[in-house]
């Protein structure tokens, strides 16, 4: 063998063993991207470059309507409820609830009907307090109290609130 063949020969196994471990680390690559990709994290069009934290933000909001302006408070959700049932209003007591979370509101949706058809609305407003206390307000959830008495001890007794995309904030719980 001749010394410019030896220096061909390890030039090709070089560069054979370049392309192998390069097509390897390629592929791990691609194989990143993708995920990325299918997850909706990178574009669709090569070379599927990463969103920026902002454009994650705004397709993604971590926190849902925590950027709408608030329109209407949960206590004035709240004293609407209690003057729905004063007035047995069901449509209105109705429309002071969250339907964000689909179980819940046909849950309270239910048990308000019940209530509308046994006529004990104004039974049921008298349980509600006029004030609630503010125990937790997020940027789209909020957490409301009241306090009531039985048999000598004092409760208290949570209701959740929801802001939704008008800015409005409902009851997710009674």
């Amino acid at each position: 063998m001749t010394k410019q063949f030896k220096i061909a020969l390890i030039i090709l196994i070089i560069a054979l063993f370049a392309l192998v471990v390069g097509n390897y680390y390629f592929q791990g690559w691609v194989d990143f991207k993708m995920a990325k990709v299918s997850q909706g994290m990178a574009e669709k069009q090569f070379p599927w470059r990463d969103f920026t934290a902002a454009e994650l933000n705004k397709m993604y909001p971590q926190i849902r309507y925590a950027d709408v302006p608030t329109r209407v408070t949960p206590e004035q959700t709240y004293a609407n409820f209690r003057q729905a049932l004063k007035d047995n209003n069901l449509e209105m007591a109705i429309q002071q609830l969250s339907n964000s979370s689909r179980n819940k509101y046909g849950e309270n949706k239910e048990y308000l009907n019940k209530l509308y058809k046994e006529n004990k609305f104004v039974q049921t407003y008298k349980e509600y307090p006029e004030k609630i206390e503010k125990s937790t307000l997020g940027a789209s959830i909020a957490e409301f109290y009241y306090l009531y008495q039985e048999g000598g001890k004092i409760y208290r007794e949570p209701i959740s609130f929801i802001k939704d995309a008008k800015g409005d904030w409902k009851m997710d719980s009674l």
